[in-house]
């Protein structure tokens, strides 16, 4: 039986690691789709898509994977 302590980091982990970039997909697929049906951007479909980006920047940092260098350029 893990302890307590490791469990809570074990839970934190997979959310993380596998959560997250689920969301973020999820996220963009929702804000393209939208899109898409509507054939324009909209408020709702600019936020979904900046949200799956936001989520997808975090669960990379997370993991460690470093940023690309046309990303880096554009800051």
């Amino acid at each position: 039986m893990l302890p307590l302590l490791a469990r809570k980091y074990l839970y934190r982990y997979l959310i993380v690691a596998i959560g997250l970039p689920i969301l973020a997909r999820f996220l963009a697929f929702a804000g393209q789709s939208l899109e898409k049906r509507t054939g324009k951007d909209n408020f709702v479909s600019k936020g979904l898509k900046s949200a799956g980006r936001f989520a997808q920047r975090r669960a990379d940092k997370s993991q460690g994977k470093k940023e690309h260098k046309s990303q880096q350029s554009r800051r």
